[in-house]
């Protein structure tokens, strides 16, 4: 009975795997740049971003991602432009992604903007069986490195005003697939595979309660055949210095959020995750996501203010 856990875990996971294949991230309200294309440009200044995620640390070939994200506006438009490096490895396989996004913005109201976005660029995909340890020799499945590279896009839209915002995008529509560079003899076919489709649908709210601002964030994702998943969190912000949250993932994760501004120009993150399913016992180090960022204006904007909320 010890080994039926670890089965199970083996065959469910290419399910898993063919169901939600891109990284998730707790801090994804800081994280919109990589998300939704519609983001970049819309803070008013040239922002940046790095965040390096280890997920289920303590179990072997468990998922681990960095990203780098950075975009600003273009000067008297209303365009906006940015740039996202992804790079995704789970067990044997490695997925990059270069992602070139341009935004352009509406003004709605007062102080209320609708975004739209696009992103264009490439993604590559590798897979090294012969990391793989098994006891019958010359196996097919495991006997090579594999490599596929094609064309992507994503789309994406975010209304924000002052004391809310809410976002929806579909950061990838192309996805490189082996078997089906197989079945047309190695010459792979950029198609859309809409069962494969991943879209966000994500919002938040800030209010004053007392001293400190509260910030609930909601994020849902959706792909065809698939079961819907969804993060739920919440970040007090303390002497305008400190953001201290909670969460909770459907798939039974709680997570913890913190954030420390250092100065108007640089903010650090860290979250942990932690498994309330018996994955825990296999991942019982929890996973682990720090970021940094940066915000550089040539001119001293009334936006800058509007960075350290969302």
């Amino acid at each position: 009975m010890k080994y039926l856990l670890p089965i199970l875990l083996l065959i469910a996971l290419p399910v898993i795997v063919s169901g939600q294949d891109q990284a998730q991230y707790n801090h994804y309200i800081s994280n919109q740049g990589i998300l939704n294309p519609a983001y970049n440009g819309t803070r008013d200044v040239i922002s940046g971003l790095i965040v390096s995620r280890n997920q289920w640390l303590g179990m072997s070939d468990a998922p681990m991602n960095q990203a780098i994200n950075v975009h600003g506006p273009i000067e008297d438009t209303n365009l906006g432009v940015g740039v996202v490096l992804e790079n995704d490895r789970l067990g044997f396989s490695n997925n990059f992604n270069f992602m070139a996004a341009g935004s352009y913005k509406l003004q709605m109201g007062r102080r209320d903007f609708l975004a739209l976005g696009l992103q264009l660029g490439v993604t590559s995909n590798v897979y090294d069986g012969t990391k793989a340890i098994t006891q019958d020799y010359g196996d097919p499945v495991f006997d090579g490195k594999q490599s596929l590279i094609g064309f992507n896009f994503g789309i994406g839209a975010y209304y924000y005003a002052e004391n809310y915002f809410a976002g929806f995008s579909i950061p990838r529509f192309f996805r490189p697939d082996f078997d089906e560079a197989n079945e047309n003899d190695g010459k792979f076919k950029n198609t859309v595979s809409f069962k494969d489709i991943h879209s966000y649908w994500y919002g938040g709210y800030i209010f004053d309660w007392g001293d400190v601002k509260v910030k609930p964030t909601a994020l849902i994702r959706t792909v065809v055949g698939a079961p819907l998943t969804f993060d739920l969190s919440c970040n007090v912000l303390l002497n305008e210095r400190i953001w201290l949250g909670a969460g909770y993932r459907s798939i039974s994760e709680m997570v913890l959020l913190s954030e420390f501004i250092i100065n108007r120009q640089w903010t650090v993150r860290y979250s942990f995750d932690y498994s309330l399913s018996k994955l825990g016992k296999y991942g019982q180090y929890g996973s682990h996501e720090i970021g940094l960022q940066f915000d550089f204006s040539f001119n001293k904007r009334a936006g800058m203010r509007s960075i350290r909320y969302f």
